[in-house]
C-alpha cells in the first residue's frame, strides 16, 4: 500500500492563523478507500496530540523538566507508529518544530528518540534534560553493545545519590565509555 503524502500547513485569513492538513489532488487517485475520511481521521489525530502537547510543555522555559520532554517524545513516537504505514508528512520537521514549540530538527529527533528509547520509570526530573540529551546522542552505540539499559540505571542512581556530575563532566564520562567500547571493537576485529 502506498503511503498518503500530506502536508501540515499554517496560514492566515482575515488576521486569524489557521492550521490544516493538505493533500495534492493528484495523490488522491492512487489511494484506496475514502480519502476524505482518512485525511479527516489523520487531521483529528494530529491536532489532538498538538493540543495535548501544548498542555504538557510549560511556556516558561525555566519550568521545563525532563518529564515534559519525555511526554512530548512519547506522544510523537506513538503518533508516528500509528500513521507510519498509511501517511507520510512531507513537511514533518517543519510542522513538528512549529506545532510543538521545538527549536530545531536535531532537538525534534532527540525528543522523538527520548520517547522511543526511554520509559516513564527511566525519567527523573532531578536530572536535567541536557544530561538525557548527552545520552541520546550515543544511544545507538550503547544499544548495539548492550550497555544502554545499564547507563540509564547508572544515571538514575547518580541522581538519587546526589552524585550527578554537571553536563560537561557527564559528557566526558560518556566519551570514556564510548572510547572503551570502540577499543573493544578494535581488539575483536584484529
Amino acid at each position: 500500500m502506498k503511503r498518503i503524502p500530506v502536508k501540515i500547513v499554517q496560514y492566515t485569513i482575515n488576521n486569524e492563523t489557521r492550521k490544516n492538513v493538505m493533500i495534492d489532488m493528484i495523490d488522491t487517485y492512487d489511494i484506496d478507500g475514502d480519502v476524505e475520511t482518512k485525511i479527516s481521521n489523520f487531521k483529528k489525530k494530529y491536532f489532538e496530540i498538538v493540543e495535548k502537547a501544548s498542555k504538557i510543555m510549560p511556556k516558561n522555559k525555566s519550568e521545563r523538566k525532563a518529564s515534559h520532554y519525555w511526554k512530548i517524545g512519547k506522544l510523537l513516537y506513538d503518533f508516528n507508529k500509528s500513521i507510519k504505514n498509511e501517511f507520510e508528512i512531507t513537511n514533518y520537521n517543519q510542522a513538528i518544530i512549529r506545532d510543538f514549540a521545538l527549536y530545531s530538527t536535531r532537538q525534534t529527533s532527540a525528543i522523538l528518540q527520548f520517547g522511543k528509547e526511554f520509559e516513564k520509570k527511566d525519567i527523573s526530573d532531578s536530572i536535567p534534560f541536557s544530561h538525557y540529551l548527552e545520552l541520546l546522542w550515543i544511544t545507538g552505540m550503547l544499544i548495539e553493545h548492550g550497555v544502554f539499559k545499564k547507563e540509564k540505571k547508572r544515571l538514575l542512581k547518580m541522581s538519587k545519590e546526589k552524585t550527578l556530575p554537571n553536563r560537561n563532566d557527564y559528557r566526558k564520562e560518556l566519551s570514556q565509555l564510548t572510547n572503551s567500547l570502540k577499543k573493544k571493537i578494535e581488539k575483536v576485529s584484529r
